[in-house]
């Protein structure tokens, strides 16, 4: 992605002519890039938590804050893939494709609620297999 991005940059100032669909297939790897590293992000735990307050708190009083907490994030990305689903399924009826280059759309669109369908399985997994919680508010098997 990078690569693609410099050369296009490198050709647009030095040769005033740059790659056509650089933009496009860009944009498109990242979208690849940020939605095939949710499900391995979250399974990790790697993502931004607010524990100022949870590590102020007991931790019968924690977990009940970690279901909350998995039960909003369930029902957006149950919600969120219905949506992507959707989205995805008109656009391959359609044979979007993008403007200069003409890459059809529907495949990458894929990726986002399949993605999340993966983070579900991920937040399941995690709630349902949960043996305790530290002092910091991190659950341990």
């Amino acid at each position: 992605m990078t690569l693609i991005i410099l050369v296009s940059t490198l050709l647009r100032y030095l040769a005033g002519q740059p790659i056509s669909f650089s933009d496009e297939l860009a944009g498109l790897l990242f979208l690849t890039m940020a939605f095939s590293t949710f499900p391995h992000v979250l399974n990790k735990s790697g993502h931004i938590s607010l524990d100022l307050l949870t590590e102020r708190m007991s931790p019968g009083m924690r977990k009940i804050c970690s279901l909350f907490s998995a039960a909003i994030f369930i029902a957006f990305a149950i919600t969120f893939s219905y949506q992507a689903w959707g989205f995805m399924d008109f656009s391959r009826l359609i044979s979007s494709r993008t403007d200069v280059s003409g890459i059809l759309l529907w495949p990458w669109m894929a990726l986002m609620p399949a993605s999340m369908v993966l983070c579900i399985a991920v937040e399941l997994k995690k709630q349902l297999f949960r043996t305790d919680c530290d002092t910091s508010g991190k659950t341990t098997l």
